[in-house]
């Protein structure tokens, strides 16, 4: 096992000497392989702090930039009681690029590929695209009153305690919303190396047609697996020209291997 996964990753041209290996062995070093790569991803989320005070400043842009359709700014009746533990006021949304925040609406606001963040009076619900992160109550005692209005004309006050409000708020969907982009990102890599098995095989075809279809997968998919190799060498190092290389690499390995097979009876 560990002689096939030295070969494709760092000696292509010998991988055509696994011709005759049964489809199994392959599929095994593709499931650990993916199994690394996937760990990475959850891992690097995990560790991302992915709502933070970066994304509570977006928020508060949302509703300092917001404008009615008459290109005015909206007048605002909205307030956070922190002794009552409630919103009070009148209801209201603001959307930016990539967060939309509702005051007392009735029902949940949902966006695709957006952070929605649902403020009812004594309950929240924040959404990622159409997946709820988490809801929970107003019950701490960190939390302080601010006015939406004061936010809205950038009062440095209510602006610092609304953003520790959402920071408070969104400690508590961190693992959820961590687990949510993995997994999309997962599912998109896969896609991805799906589509670069895919090439290879067209590759590999057209270097070498006299070989069956079965072991020109069976090679292929030994090509692959530089894929994944890569793509957590990007994870690790935070660099993300890396994936392009996790890309391109499986491709020249093909290229590599089939040019260096003769015959195969």
């Amino acid at each position: 096992m560990l002689e096939r996964i030295k070969t494709s990753l760092c000696h292509p041209k010998y991988i055509g000497l696994f011709f005759k290996d049964k489809y199994y062995k392959v599929i095994a070093l593709i499931l650990i392989f993916l199994a690394f790569f996937s760990t990475a991803i959850i891992t690097k989320s995990l560790l991302t702090d992915q709502f933070g005070n970066g994304q509570a400043l977006s928020v508060e842009k949302a509703i300092q930039f917001s404008v009615d359709t008459n290109g005015k700014k909206p007048e605002l009746e909205l307030s956070f009681d922190s002794k009552e533990q409630k919103f009070v006021g009148k209801m209201m949304s603001f959307n930016d690029n990539g967060v939309v925040v509702s005051f007392l609406k009735n029902e949940d606001i949902k966006s695709q590929n957006k952070v929605s963040i649902n403020l009812h009076e004594d309950h929240y619900v924040i959404y990622y695209g159409y997946y709820k992160l988490g809801t929970g109550k107003y019950d701490n005692k960190e939390l302080k009153s601010f006015d939406v209005k004061g936010v809205q004309t950038g009062n440095i006050d209510d602006c610092i305690k609304f953003r520790s409000f959402l920071i408070i708020i969104f400690d508590t969907v961190q693992v959820p919303e961590a687990l949510v982009i993995s997994f999309q990102a997962i599912i998109s890599n896969l896609v991805y190396y799906v589509f670069v098995v895919v090439l290879c095989l067209l590759s590999a075809y057209f270097l070498n047609p006299a070989i069956e279809f079965k072991i020109r997968m069976k090679l292929v998919l030994y090509d692959s697996l530089s894929y994944f190799y890569w793509f957590v060498l990007a994870l690790l190092f935070n660099v993300s020209w890396l994936q392009y290389v996790a890309l391109i690499v499986p491709f020249l390995y093909t290229n590599i291997t089939f040019a260096h097979i003769r015959r195969i009876r």
